[in-house]
C-alpha cells in the first residue's frame, strides 16, 4: 500500500495512540488539538484546521464527535474550541471522514461536498474489540465502586447488543446470576444460549428486589419510578449508555440508589488498546478501497 496521510483531530488519549500506531506503519500523521503526549517519531502538529487538513486522505474525528453538537470534542481544554462548522467548511472533495458514528444529516452533507464518510461502529472487528474493552473497563469500575463481592451479586443487564453481550459474557463467570432485559427475540435466544436469564417487564416484581447490580446499555429510560423503588437500596447502577443515557443524574437523590454514569470506557480504561483498534480499522479503509 502506498504511503497514506491522516489528520487526527481533538479527542482523548485514543487519538494519540492511534497516531503512534499509524506512524509506525509509515503513514504521514498530522495532529490538531490532540492531548499533550510523549509522542515519538515524525508526527506533525498543525496550529489550525486550514493547515491540518490539506493533503490528508483521511480525517479522524474524535469519539464522541461532539459533546454539545456545536464544537469538536477535545479533552485538551487548554486549546481554543473548534466549531464543527469550521471542520465541515475545511473539508475538501475526495477526503474521507472517519468517526465512531456520523449522523445522517452530516453524512448527507459530506456526500454533497464530495467527501466520504466511514463509521467505525459499522465495522464488525472494531465493534467486537471495542465492546470487549468496554466490558473490561466496566468490570474494573464495578469492583472499585461496590462494597460487596461480585460473586454474590445478582445482576440486571439492560440491553443485549454488542456491549451488552460482552458484559454478560464477562460477568457470567463472576457473578451469581445475570438477568437480561432485551426485546429482540434473536438476542434473547442468544443470551439464553450463553447461560444468561432473559426476562420481560412482567418479571420485574420478582426480579428487581433481588438485584444488587444493574448495568444499562440502552440510551433511553427503561425503568419507571415505581420499578426503581422496587430495587434494594444497596443496588448499584452503572450506566454506560450514550446520551441521553438510561437514568437521570438525580436518581441517587430521589431514590437513594448509588448511580455511576460511565461513558467512554475504552478511552478511560484502555486508551492504548482502543487507539490501536481505531488505527487498524483506519488502515483497512484504504486497503479495501473505500
Amino acid at each position: 500500500m502506498a504511503i497514506s496521510s491522516i489528520a487526527i483531530l481533538g479527542g482523548d488519549l485514543r487519538q494519540c495512540y492511534c497516531a503512534e500506531y499509524l506512524l509506525s506503519l509509515g503513514w504521514q500523521v498530522t495532529c490538531f488539538h490532540t492531548l499533550d503526549f510523549p509522542y515519538c517519531g515524525n508526527i506533525r502538529f498543525a496550529p489550525s484546521l486550514s493547515e491540518a487538513l490539506p493533503g490528508a486522505e483521511v480525517i479522524l474525528a474524535p469519539t464522541p464527535l461532539s459533546k454539545d453538537s456545536i464544537h469538536l470534542y477535545q479533552a485538551n481544554s487548554q486549546k481554543p474550541p473548534c466549531p464543527l462548522a469550521d471542520l465541515w467548511d475545511s473539508l475538501m472533495p475526495g477526503q474521507i471522514l472517519a468517526a465512531h458514528s456520523i449522523p445522517e444529516k452530516t453524512a448527507a452533507m459530506l456526500s454533497e461536498k464530495g467527501c466520504k464518510a466511514f463509521q467505525l461502529s459499522q465495522g464488525e472487528d472494531f465493534t467486537a474489540e471495542n465492546s470487549r474493552l468496554t466490558a473490561e473497563g466496566l468490570l474494573s469500575e464495578m469492583i472499585r465502586q461496590t462494597p460487596f463481592s461480585l460473586s454474590s451479586a445478582n445482576v440486571l443487564l439492560l440491553g443485549y447488543g454488542h456491549c451488552g453481550a460482552a458484559i454478560g459474557s464477562m460477568l457470567l463467570h463472576i457473578c451469581r446470576s445475570i438477568y437480561v432485559l432485551e426485546w429482540d427475540l434473536t438476542k434473547q435466544s442468544h443470551a439464553r444460549e450463553q447461560g444468561l436469564c432473559p426476562i420481560t417487564p412482567a418479571d420485574f416484581p420478582e426480579t428487581l428486589p433481588q438485584c444488587s447490580l444493574l448495568a444499562n446499555t440502552i440510551p433511553a429510560p427503561v425503568l419507571e419510578p415505581k420499578q426503581l423503588r422496587d430495587l434494594p437500596g444497596s443496588c448499584h447502577i452503572f450506566d454506560i449508555a450514550s446520551a441521553p443515557f438510561g437514568f437521570p443524574t438525580d436518581i441517587t437523590e430521589k431514590f437513594l440508589l448509588p448511580y455511576f454514569r460511565v461513558p467512554g470506557i475504552p478511552g478511560r480504561f484502555s486508551p492504548a488498546a482502543a487507539g490501536q483498534i481505531i488505527g487498524k480499522t483506519i488502515e483497512r479503509i484504504l486497503d479495501y478501497g473505500l
